[in-house]
């Protein structure tokens, strides 16, 4: 090889490309913004995921209220069909007519008569008519009643509202002591006040004595230091009473049909001055203290659902 083939060839040698590379620093850079920017889209996925898990508890908990409230709606608007001026009850030889109440048990005792609403309070109500269409009077309750099975409830909530339908009793049986049957129940139920009495204008004053919130989350939270001092959560009574005027009627503690006022009032009868013709129901509901916990407060969420029910059938029991 000559002399000058030789210099040609450490020529190429030396001015070959260098392979440069990354530096350790600047690859510990890198990873360090990389899981910084995946740190922050992990967390935001993460938070919509527990939004999403807390929308769709609440979600779940509205259905199941709505559609026990719509329940509630369809059988007060059967309350009181058929009536006693529909039915002309025969005990014996002796033939029975309106009104359907203490003033004339026999009446109100038959099978064939619903005597529309028995009994109503904030917590409680009794009711007669035909609600499944067949053309058998059915005794229906809704109950508050609490954590311990008590009703009226007495120690703490969450509550449940529970529904008993029966067919009225063959045998002459008061209304207020037919036989029920709780097949029905919507729990976590956190309301249960009911007004401490009225004033000058027998106007009902300020609803209270909500029974307290017992229990915690899964998370610890304690539902007595979240819950208990909100007190439109549990402070509002279950059931209300609106007469024909739209005027809020007193139903504390109770009224049934065991006297002539009361029952002229839950039944209307002409010489009322103040006719029961629409029950409201208001349900707060707290989600389960296991599955609906919101992970972000730690809470359970609560929703509030309300429904009035208008009673078509009360149009006067001694007409």
């Amino acid at each position: 090889m000559s002399t000058i083939e030789i210099a040609i060839q450490k020529s190429e040698r030396t001015h070959a490309p260098r392979q440069a590379g990354f530096s350790l620093l600047e690859m510990v850079i890198v990873c360090a913004i990389l899981t910084v920017v995946l740190a922050s889209i992990f967390g935001g996925v993460n938070t919509v995921i527990q939004r999403s898990q807390a929308e769709q508890v609440k979600v779940d908990m509205v259905q199941e209220g709505r559609e026990f409230i719509d329940e509630f709606d369809r059988d007060l608007h059967q309350a009181g069909y058929p009536n006693c001026h529909m039915i002309q009850a025969i005990v014996g030889a002796t033939k029975y007519t309106c009104p359907a109440d203490s003033t004339n048990p026999n009446e109100a005792n038959s099978r064939s008569v619903a005597v529309g609403i028995v009994h109503l309070s904030n917590t409680k109500v009794i009711f007669e008519g035909d609600v499944d269409g067949d053309g058998i009077v059915d005794s229906v309750q809704y109950a508050l009643v609490d954590s311990a099975g008590n009703d009226p409830p007495t120690g703490s909530c969450p509550c449940s509202i529970k529904r008993s339908q029966v067919q009225k009793a063959v045998t002459p049986t008061s209304p207020l002591s037919q036989a029920f049957n709780w097949s029905q129940e919507l729990q976590h139920v956190v309301n249960s006040g009911q007004p401490s009495g009225v004033d000058a204008s027998g106007n009902p004053l300020a609803y209270g004595g909500g029974l307290s919130i017992s229990g915690s989350t899964a998370w610890g939270q304690l539902n007595s230091a979240y819950y208990a001092a909100v007190t439109s959560f549990k402070d509002f009574p279950v059931f209300q009473a609106y007469d024909q005027n739209g005027k809020i009627i007193s139903i504390n503690p109770y009224l049934d049909i065991t006297t002539s006022t009361n029952s002229a009032i839950l039944n209307c009868a002409p010489s009322s001055t103040t006719c029961l013709k629409t029950i409201r129901i208001t349900i707060n509901l707290l989600s389960d203290e296991t599955t609906g916990v919101d992970i972000q407060t730690r809470v359970r969420p609560v929703v509030t659902l309300m429904g009035d029910a208008r009673l078509v059938n009360n149009v006067g029991n001694n007409f």
